[in-house]
């Protein structure tokens, strides 16, 4: 399988942009056409969507880079990858807005798994960029794990 990007623009308390009032005209007021550099990944990658097949995802033996951008329409099949362990990078991008209440992108339940921030940059306009690549194994292992436990109920 290629590689899976998650992109998301978050408020300060985790909702997701495109669910907020307050995060939508915060955005609209900056002046930046590429705000956080996501404009040559868009034009190479795979896009996904709310309708993609996580099966065929899975079996997909391309090494083609596959990018899904969080929004209120693709929550749950990003909820969906986390729980199989898809993304192997997620970028999220941090306004400076609380929304009070909104879209969360991370819904209860998830498996734990361990990533390794390799980038952060912090911007004048108090955004911030954070992305982060799934450590090498531990995934798997916690996977692996989490489904002796179900199996054998432990």
């Amino acid at each position: 399988m290629g590689k899976v990007v998650l992109f998301a623009v978050l408020t300060m308390d985790g909702c997701l942009a495109d669910s907020s009032r307050e995060a939508q005209e915060w955005l609209s007021q900056t002046d930046v056409p590429d705000r956080f550099g996501m404009a040559g990944m868009k034009e190479t990658a795979r896009p996904l969507s709310e309708y993609t097949s996580l099966t065929m995802l899975s079996l997909d033996k391309s090494d083609s880079t596959c990018l899904i951008e969080a929004n209120t329409a693709t929550t749950g099949i990003i909820n969906g990858m986390i729980r199989m362990y898809l993304p192997d990078e997620i970028i999220l991008c941090t306004i400076p807005v609380i929304a009070g209440n909104g879209c969360r992108l991370f819904q209860g339940h998830l498996p734990g798994s361990e990533w390794t921030r390799d980038e952060m940059k912090a911007y004048k306009d108090g955004s911030l960029k954070a992305v982060y690549r799934k450590r090498d194994g531990a995934s798997v292992q916690k996977m692996n794990t989490s489904l002796l436990k179900k199996v054998f109920r432990f």
